[in-house]
């Protein structure tokens, strides 16, 4: 019987000592430090062919675009190509013909490098889109990659920027007659404007 007695109260100790350290367990897992807070957005990179994918940014769609343009006081719509794209004079391929947005700013992507395709310095940059002031942008191009790059210079440089990532070739199909029912805002806002009449070239 002494030895049942005995048994019982070793037992008891030992659960006693296994729920004293699965407590602490607990305690020392809630009392662990916090992570470190994620980095913040990087500066200046200096590398004009890969956009940070930490910037923060907006997407514009087409809604947000022609909201854009209809409100020039707060909204700038700029195109980063080429000033033969912007024209209208350069074949395309993907989208539905060649032209602009209307009211859009050309400033090519190609004006922020230096002939070595090294990115210019930062206030020289600035220079080229002192113009935005206290605007939102919306930045385009073709199909959405150069506007990428100049979306991530113009977080740098401090302004509230947003990518319209369908860019030219979303914008043409919109209005091209390839739809049942082309959008009759968006091409009205279009310009130099060569409708492949169904065909890409």
């Amino acid at each position: 019987m002494k030895r049942f007695y005995l048994l019982v109260v070793v037992l008891i100790i030992a659960a006693s000592l296994l729920a004293a350290c699965s407590g602490n367990s607990g305690s020392q897992n809630s009392s662990s430090p916090a992570p470190e807070p994620s980095s913040p957005a990087p500066t200046w990179s200096g590398d004009p062919e890969n956009g940070s994918e930490d910037v923060p940014f907006h997407i514009a769609d087409i809604d947000i675009v022609i909201e854009a343009l209809q409100n020039p006081d707060e909204w700038v719509v700029i195109d980063v190509r080429t000033a033969e794209e912007f024209a209208g004079l350069t074949r395309v391929s993907n989208a539905y013909g060649s032209g602009r947005i209307k009211g859009a700013v050309n400033v090519d992507r190609n004006l922020v490098v230096d002939s070595d395709g090294e990115l210019l310095p930062q206030d020289e940059i600035a220079l080229l889109y002192e113009f935005i002031g206290s605007r939102k942008a919306i930045v385009y191009c073709h199909g959405g990659i150069r506007s990428a790059i100049i979306r991530d210079i113009l977080v740098d440089l401090g302004f509230e920027t947003y990518h319209y990532d369908g860019s030219w070739i979303d914008w043409s199909w919109a209005a091209s007659i390839a739809n049942d029912q082309p959008n009759e805002v968006v091409l009205s806002l279009t310009e130099e404007w060569t409708d492949n009449e169904g065909e890409i070239e």
